[in-house]
């Protein structure tokens, strides 16, 4: 009976062995790291880090065209870091996909993907320089169109709203095949995220590139898109309104400012910190609710909510019940502040520059859109009370729900 179990042991082990040896092998990891920028007439990749890539092994495929590695390219092969590929480019309306693959034996894997819009140039009009960059080192991985290999993610993605005014706040939704483990999104704005499918904020107006870079076990992949978010000047509208109405303020608002003098404090959650000269503070309204504001003389005098979060210089530093401030100077102040304003019977009297607004909201709630200062410097909102509502300063916009 020793002798059968043994055997079959022996058999077992063997059967192990034999299937391990026609597993196939592991695709090779590529780290490849590569920025992209369009300028004048060329298009420019440079390596800036990972392995060096053998130039016969790369092809490089613009609107469908495959590129042959140009010749005069402005490296030496292998392409290692730090060295720049320069690829002819005629910049023009018509938009262009560039996508780079590597065939390191084992068939092609896509290394970059990238958007770059049209743009129509004016004769004797320098082109406007665009850059990319790539900052999470990727695996080879196939081509965006689907492939019948399972778990090898290709990165795509969409946002809501792509457009409007600063501030513009946008949600980044992951819509990546292949089951992602690890997400790298690049806002175009010096900011980034770790998240799957994250909100940002938009504090400044202009075109904005956005990337996202995928990865699990089995490789990774990015995409990236040129000019996807743009950030429009903010309407200014002066406005005087009294409602006889409660009001809240919309979670995830916030107040951001530099500060220009010091003595700059203020009081969250039972403690006192000084903000100073030169930082950079953001106060976000966590969870919305009732509260006071008031800015004159440029000054901030009063911010008080029950559930504050306090960012300096892109910190949070503290969170908590916002009881005291005092900011004797500030300048590039922005809000993405909203206010809503109760249905119901109570009177609603509206002056836009002075004038009795045409917008006459009845028993319907009013929505208020980027509460901030006049052009007197003057910004007062008093939604403390339940049946009262005081706002003096300017909105982006105020509408009917």
């Amino acid at each position: 009976m020793l002798i059968i179990t043994a055997l079959f042991l022996i058999v077992a082990i063997i059967l192990i062995i034999l299937g391990i040896s026609f597993l196939p092998p592991p695709n090779p990891s590529i780290t490849t790291q590569l920025n992209l920028t369009t300028t004048g007439n060329h298009i420019l990749i440079t390596h800036t880090g990972g392995e060096s890539l053998h130039c016969e092994s790369l092809t490089i495929v613009i609107n469908g065209e495959v590129i042959i590695f140009p010749n005069g390219s402005g490296i030496d092969c292998p392409w290692s870091i730090g060295e720049t590929l320069i690829i002819p480019y005629t910049p023009s309306d018509i938009p262009r996909a560039i996508r780079i693959d590597y065939d390191a034996g084992n068939g092609p894997h896509e290394l970059l993907y990238a958007e770059i819009p049209g743009q129509r140039q004016e004769p004797g009009t320098p082109a406007t320089p665009t850059v990319i960059h790539t900052t999470l080192p990727v695996t080879p991985t196939p081509t965006p169109t689907p492939t019948p290999t399972p778990g090898i993610p290709v990165a795509s993605f969409n946002a809501t709203p792509r457009s409007g005014p600063v501030p513009l706040t946008v949600r980044f939704t992951d819509t990546s095949t292949g089951i992602p483990e690890e997400w790298l999104w690049t806002f175009g704005d010096g900011e980034t995220s770790r998240l799957q499918d994250p909100v940002h904020t938009y504090t400044e107006t202009g075109n904005y590139q956005v990337g996202l870079a995928v990865k699990n076990a089995f490789g990774g992949h990015t995409r990236i898109s040129q000019g996807y978010i743009t950030v429009t000047p903010a309407e200014e509208r002066s406005l005087y309104l009294e409602a006889q109405r409660g009001a809240i303020v919309s979670p995830g608002g916030f107040l951001e400012f530099s500060v220009t003098k010091p003595g700059a404090r203020v009081k969250i959650g039972g403690q006192t910190l000084d903000m100073p000269p030169g930082s950079r503070v953001r106060l976000t309204i966590d969870e919305g609710g009732k509260g006071k504001i008031s800015l004159r003389d440029g000054t901030i005098v009063l911010f008080s909510f029950d559930e504050v979060i306090l960012s300096i210089d892109g910190t949070e530093v503290a969170r908590g019940t916002a009881q005291d401030i005092l900011v004797p100077g500030y300048e590039g102040l922005i809000s993405s502040i909203n206010l809503a304003i109760d249905g119901g019977k109570g009177d609603v009297r509206i002056l836009e520059s002075g004038l009795p607004s045409s917008l006459v909201p009845g028993k319907s709630p009013l929505f208020l859109s980027s509460l901030r200062p006049d052009p007197s410097g003057v910004l007062t909102l008093d939604c403390y009370r339940e049946d009262t509502t005081i706002f003096l300063g300017a909105v982006t916009s105020y509408r009917v729900e």
